[in-house]
């Protein structure tokens, strides 16, 4: 990349800002103008994504009652047409899909959606990204500038950085948008302790868990192992046994843990795509068919009623020798 070039990040998430931080410093070396942060927030998120090593924030210190984050819309259209940046990173959340959809089409240029990673090719950067609701991946460089792309949670790991000097922060208008959802209602959810991207070790439940009052046997299993609970996009957003943090998958959360256990997951592409960079992948299945197979380290096909008991049993017995 030219001396001249610019990146923008922008997301809701503060943490995820930080990670796409890292991966444009990695991406860019020595060679970039600036790295530029769009933060939606208070003076603490400010101060936390200036902790990130960018040069530069631009900050929208409000929205106004009954407006969402994805009206800063407008906002960031105007930013961009007055800065040229060669690139806009977004954060693939479900807001950031929608600012990402809206400036590819007021700017008439394609998205390069759902990034894993940026790799140089014949003097190029291209980007890695998954194609097919995450059944294939793609190498591809954008022909038309900005380059406008989205990264999903967990995909590179957030930095702090110490600066020579802080970041210069630029206060932003909010621009009202033309048009918009309106915003009817707003409850609040029960508060989530979880982090599956930072997790050492996951248990993971599919289908083949047939009760909720079962989920009492897995977390006897994560307790002993010290692992978080996720589940399948079924058991999270289909049934509601478990909160949509815990689901792991295309449009859910991606892990880098060491160790996988799948309990009666099948192993669907959706699903898979989100425990690619596990390094150990154990699966419980009783279908000795499941897709799930095709991807694990080490698999039990058998009844995961028979296989959890036993298995904890073991554990146990290990830690008293």
């Amino acid at each position: 990349m030219s001396s001249q070039q610019r990146i923008f990040l922008i997301s809701e998430d503060i943490s995820l800002i930080g990670e796409l931080a890292s991966a444009a410093r990695r991406l860019n070396g020595d060679d970039y103008s600036s790295i530029a942060a769009v933060v939606v927030g208070n003076q603490t998120d400010v101060h936390q994504v200036g902790s990130y090593g960018v040069d530069s924030i631009y900050w929208v210190d409000q929205i106004p009652d009954g407006y969402l984050f994805e009206d800063v819309f407008l906002t960031l259209l105007e930013l961009v047409q007055q800065h040229k940046p060669s690139s806009i990173w977004i954060g693939a959340t479900t807001s950031g899909r929608l600012i990402c959809g809206r400036l590819a089409a007021r700017l008439d240029i394609s998205a390069i959606t759902d990034v894993r990673s940026f790799e140089q090719h014949e003097n190029k950067v291209v980007m890695r990204h998954m194609i097919f609701a995450g059944g294939a991946e793609r190498l591809e460089r954008p022909l038309r500038l900005p380059a406008l792309i989205t990264v999903a949670k967990g995909q590179f790991a957030a930095e702090v950085v110490q600066h020579a000097n802080p970041p210069k922060v630029i206060t932003l208008p909010f621009l009202i948008p033309e048009k918009r959802a309106v915003l009817l209602e707003r409850k609040d959810l029960p508060p989530v302790s979880v982090n599956l991207a930072d997790a050492k070790r996951v248990i993971c439940l599919g289908r083949g868990i047939a009760r909720q009052e079962h989920l009492a046997l897995a977390e006897n299993l994560a307790d002993e192992l010290g692992a978080e609970i996720a589940c399948t996009r079924p058991l999270s957003e289909g049934l509601g046994w478990l909160p949509r943090e815990r689901y792991i998958g295309i449009s859910g959360a991606y892990i880098k843990s060491d160790l996988y256990i799948g309990l009666g997951v099948s192993g669907q592409v959706q699903h898979t795509v989100g425990i690619t960079d596990a390094k150990v992948i154990v699966a419980v299945n009783r279908d000795p068919d499941a897709p799930i197979f095709k991807q694990a380290d080490y698999g039990i096909a058998a009844d995961l009623y028979e296989v959890l008991p036993a298995l904890i049993q073991a554990i146990r017995s290990t830690k008293g020798a």
